[in-house]
């Protein structure tokens, strides 16, 4: 009588072919993109991030594959924290997944998740969408259009740049949304109670890229959008720059947000030019949003503010290159766009404007020399023993939030707890 083969387990698996195994789990999605809009609208409640931002958070945060693995046994714990650091990763790039909508705001959603103990990361790639609530009113059940928009009417996502040279409301969502990850982490983007912990953090970078990709797609047209636009021709239509529910729908907004000269490296390349938007009408403009290029191109210009020190953002751009190292890349339906050099740009001198003063300049070179050091510590995989110049001179949040006071380092591999 033969005897029974021994059963298998993961431990006793070659090194090898249980790193596969591991690295298949450690990358498994956390949770599925909101492509349909019925998925949006029957899906749990969310809850807005922090109480005046229009940012849309799950009731319940993701958790990493890997979170579990550590937890089981000492060979596998240090197998997960190998490939976490190996060059593996670097194929793997994490994922959030964001839908923009009008009115309303932005609904991040974690498709591939990092622990919040991985300071260090390769890439993140940020994967915007559009939807319109028109879109969600005309699929949900008869008697229910209008609940979506009843349920997550937006306070502070207007595009209005009345307060020039204040960036809009609905622009401030998209820096918190970058903001929270570099200096919280993926807790950052899932916790409000994680959030109102750490109020008033925001002025301080923990976590660190080596790419990001922002990747636009574009909106399925429908024959809803076709019957949409017969509705709107006529005497209802207006031009886009008075509809301030979308970018570059608000008065002066143009200004805030011209984006790179003309003659730079670093314009948009894409087929949508900014003239181009301002001169539509609101109908078309409505529907042109879902057209990726054109909410690609008010991304990168919003950015590019950041990369150019200007105004209110400054501080957010200080952020920006203390944290990513080597490249941030747009993409629109997989086609490249503008690609940003790090290191370039720090060697570029910013535009002259108004707010960068005498004595703005001479901070900001003090500070340029100072993240050369830290960017060469953090490719290092270690940390700079010089503490940041002071900036008495930079406003890092809107008057309206708490001031950026320094706060307590906080780690945990966990994200469960009490997140709303």
């Amino acid at each position: 009588m033969s005897e029974m083969a021994s059963p298998v387990s993961l431990t006793t698996l070659s090194t090898e072919l249980r790193h596969k195994v591991l690295a298949s789990v450690i990358w498994t999605s956390t949770a599925t993109p909101l492509y349909n809009h019925l998925d949006l609208f029957f899906q749990d409640p969310r809850v807005r991030l922090r109480d005046d931002w229009d940012i849309w958070v799950p009731t319940t945060p993701p958790q990493p594959p890997a979170l579990s693995l550590l937890l089981t046994c000492r060979i596998l714990r240090y197998d997960v924290q190998y490939l976490l650091n190996s060059s593996t990763a670097q194929s793997h790039p994490y994922e959030i997944d964001v839908v923009f909508i009008a009115k309303c705001g932005l609904f991040p959603t974690w498709v591939c998740c990092p622990l919040p103990s991985q300071i260090n990361l390769d890439t993140l790639q940020a994967s915007f969408r559009i939807m319109d609530v028109e879109d969600i009113d005309d699929e949900v059940p008869a008697g229910r259009q209008g609940e979506f928009l009843s349920r997550y009417r937006g306070v502070s996502s207007d595009f209005d740049a009345d307060n020039y040279p204040n960036p809009p409301p609905g622009s401030w969502n998209f820096y918190r949304l970058l903001a929270s990850f570099l200096a919280l982490g993926p807790r950052g983007l899932t916790s409000p109670a994680y959030q109102r912990e750490n109020r008033g953090c925001l002025s301080r970078s923990r976590y660190s890229l080596q790419h990001l990709i922002i990747s636009v797609t574009s909106k399925e047209e429908t024959e809803m959008d076709d019957e949409r636009r017969e509705r709107a021709s006529g005497p209802r239509r207006f031009l886009l720059d008075h509809n301030s529910d979308l970018p570059y729908g608000g008065s002066r907004e143009d200004e805030v947000f011209p984006g790179p000269p003309d003659n730079s490296p670093y314009t948009w390349t894409g087929p949508t030019e900014l003239e181009t938007v301002r001169g539509m009408y609101g109908h078309a403009g409505r529907l042109t949003l879902g057209h990726a290029d054109r909410y690609g191109l008010y991304l990168a210009n919003t950015l590019w503010a950041l990369l150019d020190f200007k105004w209110l953002s400054r501080g957010f751009g200080l952020m920006v290159y203390e944290s990513i190292l080597d490249d941030i890349t747009f993409y629109v339906d997989g086609k490249p766009r503008p690609h940003f050099g790090m290191d370039d740009l720090l060697s570029l001198e910013p535009l002259k404007h108004r707010s960068l003063t005498p004595e703005a300049a001479a901070a900001l070179q003090v500070w340029k020399e100072w993240v050369m050091k830290w960017r060469s510590k953090l490719r290092e995989r270690s940390m700079l023993d010089e503490p940041r110049p002071s900036f008495g001179f930079v406003r890092y949040l809107p008057a309206s939030m708490a001031d950026p006071n320094e706060c307590p380092d906080s780690d945990s591999d966990s994200m469960s707890g009490s997140d709303v």
